[in-house]
């Protein structure tokens, strides 16, 4: 049955990343009927076969684990909530043994989204610096310095949490890296805003205190691959936290206006005098601010009435990441299974 079960992830998540690159949403249809599809593919297996592909409590801390993920991602702002919806079905209908995985790991579902961070950390790249190219734009040193300096911070923190916990807890942590790197970066995140000088300082005393540590234990080799590691999650965190600059805005004709798309803050301005209740009063220039079907017509009348173009905010689409993610994930189960 494991086929059936990947097959289903497949379609589930490409489905979504079409339907979220065509309209700004991972349709709730889509999603319900996938989790049918497994019910009915988890029921059957079980009544014809006489076993199950579901273990329950492994499921259930890996879904646990899933929801409070996209929860904290949905208050930052760091996923939509079609995409913390699509993660969390993938979570549930994706086999529990086809994950490539360390024994004694209790959030296997997190290497979807290590996998769509880093495709996504790629395209961001190649965005970056084709921009750049096309624009011949230069980078201010104080700007650029401001973000490498917090990078090397973020980096020794990341560093540090992960020595101690190797050394508290080595066998918990060897199963579940990748949680407690992830941990780290939550918290590096949360101190981010509340107490950034903290954590800028923080930061270079742990860098300061690794670097001595390894050249007084003869360990330099192995702390430099562990802050390379460090260095690479904490450039993420970093275009995370800054993710304002990398949204786009583009003027649109009323007509191609559609429900999902995102006002600016320019947008709603100019429409500051018109009466219609039906338009938009507010903006937050991110995925909660997504406007609906009665929003878009009432933008509609009234670009024809103004005869004025709109200005929409054009945010990434992070749907296709996580079907990429999958798809990862599946070709390593394939990958493994035929070297057997």
């Amino acid at each position: 049955m494991t086929p059936a079960y990947l097959v289903l992830v497949l379609i589930t998540s490409i489905l979504g990343a079409f339907t979220d690159i065509r309209s700004g949403r991972v349709k709730n249809i889509h999603l319900t009927i996938a989790l049918l599809v497994w019910l009915i593919l988890a029921v059957s297996e079980y009544l014809i076969l006489h076993s199950s592909s579901v273990p329950g409590f492994t499921l259930a801390f890996n879904v646990l684990f899933a929801l409070i993920t996209s929860i904290i991602f949905y208050l930052t702002d760091i996923w939509a909530p079609g995409d913390c919806k699509l993660y969390i079905v993938i979570s549930i209908i994706f086999p529990v043994h086809a994950y490539v995985i360390r024994k004694g790991n209790i959030f296997p579902a997190l290497n979807f989204v290590i996998y769509a961070f880093a495709l996504g950390y790629i395209f961001l790249l190649a965005m970056t610096f084709t921009r750049r190219a096309a624009a011949k734009m230069n980078l201010n040193p104080k700007f650029a310095l401001k973000h490498y300096l917090s990078v090397l911070a973020n980096a020794g923190i990341i560093s540090c949490i992960n020595i101690i916990l190797n050394t508290c807890i080595p066998k918990f942590f060897y199963a579940n890296q990748i949680l407690c790197i992830l941990s780290s970066a939550v918290l590096i995140c949360l101190v981010q805003k509340k107490a950034n000088r903290i954590r800028m300082i923080t930061g270079f005393m742990c860098l300061i205190y690794i670097l001595i540590q390894s050249i007084l234990m003869a360990t330099l080799l192995n702390t430099s691959l562990s802050l390379i590691m460090s260095l690479v999650i904490a450039s993420v965190i970093e275009i995370i936290t800054n993710r304002a600059s990398v949204n786009t805005y583009r003027e649109i004709p009323g007509d191609e206006v559609r429900p999902g798309m995102i006002l600016s803050f320019m947008s709603l301005w100019a429409m500051r005098k018109c009466i219609d209740p039906e338009l938009p009063t507010a903006t937050t220039e991110n995925c909660r601010s997504r406007i609906t079907k009665r929003q878009a017509e009432a933008v509609k009348k009234w670009c024809r009435n103004a005869h004025s173009n709109i200005v929409i905010v054009e945010m990434m689409p992070f749907a296709p990441f996580i079907a990429g993610a999958v798809m990862i994930e599946i070709l390593r189960f394939l990958i493994l299974e035929c070297w057997r």
